[in-house]
């Protein structure tokens, strides 16, 4: 290994991105002609996941990053991620081989407007390593992709100030090259008033460089965006996942959004805050929600839960209103993910597919949710539930009508919960239909 050092650098970078990132740390201590070379290695990739048992080594790593900060550029991607239980506490971080002073000076050095907290933060056994990940997102400047999940955001606001000091102050770094962001705080049921995050989460929007944003974001009293010259420019972003928000929030969004290509959104809606409130699933509203992106969009994916405020709900009775037949006029999607919907609040005949999806789909997916809930006024009994049985007639008619309609369409999946034994009869019996298109059944 000594020998190969001395190889010209275009040849140890040819060998050394071919080894293992096990190996890459061992390579680095060598000599420091293989340490430049294997270090953009090492560092491109930073994954530390934190499931309340077992501290990742954020400590270490970001202490080897303040005392050599050349290294920050090499960061490419970084993913803060893990599961959290919502009963499990907090364990106390051990610090004893923690360098916190040399953490406090980097804090200190930002001069943010909350650096007394984020010291309090660092100081705590509780909260330390909360205070060292929103140190490490500080500093990074030319990572492209980032993760930001559950574990290292719920209930703990200093990444949120950390990002929104990157996004509209210049105390921090800004991203200069961020392409992809996941934002991903998932409902705390034991503790509600944790998932006030709409604050945080909308700030997201004004990253200059991001094509690709998923955020899960709660419902605001009011909408409103953040900084007193109004909505950001989201001509850059061309794909957005997001989860909670309704569709007179999300409307807000789309409309300054106009080049989406692709929308996956997930929606929880809640009882209504009066009981002698009404709430109606509107399927002709979220399709208005849509209309900016007619011209551009390409993938929509719509999947939704109910729920009560403090946990999810199997049904929650709520009135039916119109459907997705307005789904045909959007001509440049092909790849579609909706449930079925009912013909009519009156009527929970399902729509025939060529009522609602364009001729340009060529994958789709469906599901029978919005058949089987109890609030689907009209809607299924419970003796009566929309069966994988009742899908067949709407495959027939789609075959039928080709080519005259839908004669792209090449793959149909199918979301259920039904047993595997169930699905393989079914699925028996579509191949002998003979459709002209693969049908595939998927567990939700």
């Amino acid at each position: 290994m000594a020998s190969f050092s001395g190889a010209p650098s275009e040849v140890i970078v040819e060998v050394i991105k071919h080894l293992p990132r096990s190996s890459l740390p061992n390579v680095c201590l060598v000599s420091k002609s293989l340490r430049r070379c294997a270090e953009p290695f090492l560092y491109s990739t930073i994954s530390l996941k934190w499931n309340f048992k077992k501290f990742p080594p954020i400590a270490p790593l970001l202490a080897t990053l303040l005392r050599r900060p050349e290294l920050f550029k090499h960061l490419d991607v970084v993913s803060l991620g893990g599961m959290m239980r919502q009963s499990a506490a907090v364990p106390p971080m051990d610090t004893y081989n923690v360098p916190v002073d040399e953490f406090e000076a980097a804090i200190r050095k930002a001069n943010t407007s909350f650096s007394d907290m984020w010291v309090e933060k660092l100081r705590s056994v509780e909260t330390c390593i909360y205070a060292l990940a929103a140190l490490l997102i500080a500093h990074l400047s030319r990572t492209t992709h980032l993760t930001i999940t559950t574990p290292w955001i719920n209930g703990q606001p200093l990444i949120g100030k950390v990002m929104q000091a990157k996004i509209f102050s210049r105390q921090l770094p800004q991203f200069e090259r961020l392409k992809q962001l996941k934002y991903l705080k998932r409902r705390d049921i034991a503790h509600t008033e944790n998932n006030r995050v709409f604050g945080e989460t909308i700030s997201l929007f004004y990253l200059p460089t991001v094509t690709h944003l998923e955020v899960i974001m709660t419902n605001p009293k009011t909408f409103q965006w953040p900084v007193a010259t109004g909505e950001p420019n989201l001509g850059h972003l061309t794909s957005l996942k997001i989860g909670w928000l309704c569709e007179r929030f999300l409307a807000k969004i789309l409309a300054v959004a106009r080049n989406l290509e692709s929308l996956e959104w997930s929606w929880e809606h809640h009882d209504p805050p009066h009981a002698w409130e009404t709430n109606i699933m509107d399927f002709d509203k979220i399709t208005e929600t849509l209309q900016p992106l007619k011209d551009t969009i390409k993938s929509f994916g719509y999947t939704m839960n109910l729920g009560k405020e403090g946990e999810l709900m199997d049904s929650l009775w709520m009135p039916v209103q119109g459907n997705f037949r307005h789904l045909r006029e959007f001509t440049r999607l092909t790849h579609l993910e909706v449930p079925l919907t009912p013909r009519s609040e009156t009527d929970s005949t399902p729509l025939a597919l060529a009522d609602f999806v364009p001729d340009s789909v060529e994958v789709l997916t469906l599901s029978g949710t919005a058949l089987n809930m109890e609030w689907c006024r009209g809607g299924w009994d419970d003796g009566d539930d929309f069966e994988l049985d009742d899908i067949l007639p709407l495959l027939e008619a789609v075959a039928h009508d080709r080519p005259a309609r839908l004669s792209r369409l090449r793959s149909v999946a199918i979301l259920d919960d039904r047993s595997g034994i169930v699905r393989r009869q079914i699925g028996d019996r579509i191949k002998k239909l003979n459709l002209g298109f693969e049908v595939r059944f998927y567990s939700y």
